[in-house]
């Protein structure tokens, strides 16, 4: 292993590594894995560690030659987009400033390159960044820095919580939402204690959260892991402010079924499944209506020109959406091996930031479950969301009113009434419905 490198003076050169944004909608993410250690020296193209956040977990690359100088942030540490989670020594560049420097800035450069932070909040984050940090050194004001998650910061702030007397339960110490939730509850009852005592004419104050849940014998109370508090945080805000509405309708798949099954007999190189020809009838869906290929964010509607596909998979950490990208004009058998390939990185854990794509849409395919109709939440950052459900063997009416057995399917469309309105749901349905009952035109490319 080589010596750090050194400047022209023989000093080391401290150079910030900063949380990277890895997706449209990330803010923060889990530092859950170092995979250098401080002392070690890297290469471009070294991995240097892991970030996790709702949908993927990525493991990110030296840009250039150095070495790995101090880690700020711990593995399992939630951390926003932007912060400084180490310091590591190029042997050419100027020395930056210290961790307790970085955190003190003005509320513009806080908000560099990532959402503004509610007001309330930002006030509290300036203020705690003058305490003293970890490590025991004093602050400017002689007091000390309180270490709490930005979740934890905006819950204080809304519900009225200091947070320099609370004890943080988190890793390390760190404050986290339980425990200002704690703190709420205990200040609610402590307000209705004291009202309790005066004349009875004054009204009873409500307590602000609900009591902490009662476990009883026999049951369990654990706490989320940093991957299930991030993904349960944003599907509850997806839920409440996306504006969804659902459309269900039964494809008929009978000539697919029988269209796949010669084709897996007829090749060996590309076995397909039901699923590859809903993903490549979305995309050609996309592909016909672009105006539905589009997302909705807080500075406009962005429209992408390049066709990706999310697909929904389950893994060991949870349910993962990683995208099958740039499909808008391949054949088959390309979109086959592309996802085969980005489904088998989700499920073992090694998926990579262009595996999270920019999908207007993802495909949640449940028919292994014995479900019918499925409608499923959006996915922050996108648009629609297909939840697709098992094939079913069912009688229908031929043309001469004949009992006729048939294959179908349950599909539901869950989409965002700010992007894409009724109608133009229906449309788009429709033609992925149309696409799969003459699969053919799915082989042709």
């Amino acid at each position: 292993m080589k010596s750090a490198p050194r400047n022209s003076r023989g000093n080391e050169v401290r150079q910030a590594l900063t949380l990277p944004k890895l997706g449209l909608t990330m803010t923060e993410g889990i530092v859950s894995e170092w995979l250098v250690q401080p002392g070690a020296a890297f290469v471009a193209g070294d991995l240097l560690y892991v970030v996790e956040n709702d949908k993927v977990a990525n493991e990110i690359e030296a840009e250039a030659d150095g070495s790995l100088l101090e880690t700020v942030v711990s593995a399992g540490d939630t951390v926003p987009v932007g912060d400084v989670i180490g310091y590591w020594d190029d042997g050419l560049g100027e020395s930056v400033v210290s961790v307790q420097e970085t955190k003190v800035q003005a509320p513009a450069d806080i908000g560099s390159g990532e959402p503004a932070a509610d007001t309330a909040a930002l006030a509290q984050q300036k203020s705690d960044s003058t305490h003293q940090d970890p490590g025991g050194q004093q602050a400017p004001d002689g007091g000390r820095r309180i270490i709490a998650t930005p979740y934890a910061r905006k819950l204080a702030a809304g519900q009225g919580v200091s947070l320099s007397g609370l004890s943080g339960t988190g890793p390390h110490g760190r404050i986290v939402a339980r425990d200002v939730e704690a703190a709420s509850t205990a200040d609610a009852q402590r307000v209705a204690s004291g009202l309790q005592q005066q004349p009875q004419f004054q009204p009873k104050a409500e307590a602000a959260v609900p009591a902490p849940v009662a476990v009883a014998p026999g049951q369990s109370l654990t706490a989320p892991t940093s991957m299930q508090a991030t993904i349960a945080r944003r599907l509850t805000a997806s839920k409440q402010e996306i504006p969804h509405f659902y459309l269900a309708l039964d494809i008929d798949v009978t000539r697919l079924v029988t269209l796949r099954k010669e084709v897996n007999r007829a090749q060996e190189e590309h076995r397909l499944t039901l699923n590859h020809f809903i993903v490549m009838a979305v995309a050609r869906a996309l592909r016909q209506m672009p105006e539905a290929n589009r997302v909705w964010t807080n500075d406009g509607i962005l429209s992408f020109s390049q066709i990706d596909v999310g697909v929904a998979v389950s893994t060991e950490d949870g349910l993962l959406a990683p995208a099958v990208c740039d499909v808008g004009h391949v054949s088959m058998g390309a979109l086959a091996e592309r996802l085969n390939a980005v489904i088998e990185r989700a499920r073992v854990g090694r998926m990579n930031q262009a595996d999270l794509g920019s999908p207007a849409i993802t495909v949640s395919n449940a028919g292994m479950h014995h479900v019918h109709f499925m409608g499923s939440i959006i996915n922050p950052g996108q648009s629609m969301i297909l939840g697709v459900g098992s094939v079913k063997a069912v009688f229908r009416p031929d043309d001469e009113g004949q009992p006729e057995l048939r294959q179908e399917m349950g599909v539901v469309l869950s989409a965002d009434h700010r992007i894409i309105d009724g109608v133009r749901g229906l449309k788009f349905l429709n033609i992925v419905r149309e696409l799969l009952e003459q699969p053919v035109r799915l082989l042709v490319h």
